[in-house]
């Protein structure tokens, strides 16, 4: 099922390029690639990664008829049951997001902080993300990502979120320095950066000095 917005903005984008997280949403995209009028180049940044996620799994009910691709999937928790009390709200794409989730209930954090799920980066979601950034007025906004801050989806991302906010508040950035390579190349290295970017995601006064 394509609604209005979906088409005109697909029309809108000379390309279209998506990041599941969930099985079914990836079955999703695929089944819409098929159903549309017109053909763009479908790009999947999704990780082989996933294929094995005990976490990454979804009930076949998501695929029955009457459901569809989500652009965007927002918290479902105790965070999205009292938005006015969320602290927090962390933006991701892909695969970050369990180990956000993981961390954040480790912490017990699941009312104070809330994980909106970014699942089409083009045409970007402007209409749905301006609802979740509404549904929690008082909530910081933060971009949480896997990537070195110059190669991930950041410079692209926040802009288009300042955008969507009309420029109200700022959006934070939660992950890695810089770096000129992809990758550090050292598993441990590699760990103690995701716990960084997980420390700076949880952290509610992370960002209470650059305000």
């Amino acid at each position: 099922k394509l609604d209005d917005f979906d088409v005109r903005q697909l029309y809108e984008c000379n390309w279209i390029v998506v990041n599941c997280s969930t099985p079914a949403n990836f079955f999703h995209v695929l089944r819409r690639q098929i159903l549309l009028p017109f053909r763009k180049p479908l790009i999947i940044f999704t990780p082989k990664s996933l294929l094995r996620h005990p976490e990454a799994r979804s009930s076949f009910d998501d695929m029955l008829p009457g459901t569809h691709f989500l652009r965007v999937i927002p918290d479902s928790g105790p965070a999205a049951q009292n938005p006015e009390q969320v602290k927090r709200v962390l933006f991701c794409t892909g695969k970050v997001y369990y180990d956000l989730t993981r961390e954040r209930k480790a912490r017990q954090m699941e009312a104070d902080v809330a994980i909106t799920r970014v699942e089409q980066l083009s045409p970007f979601p402007f209409d749905l993300l301006q609802r979740e950034a509404q549904k929690y007025p008082a909530a910081e906004l933060v971009w949480c990502q896997e990537e070195h801050k110059n190669q991930g989806y950041y410079d692209y991302v926040k802009p288009r979120l300042r955008t969507t906010i009309n420029r109200a508040k700022p959006v934070w950035y939660a992950g890695r320095e810089p770096a000129a390579a992809p990758a550090t190349g050292n598993k441990k290295t590699h760990l103690t950066e995701l716990q960084r970017l997980l420390d700076m995601a949880f952290n509610l006064d992370a960002f209470k000095d650059l305000a």
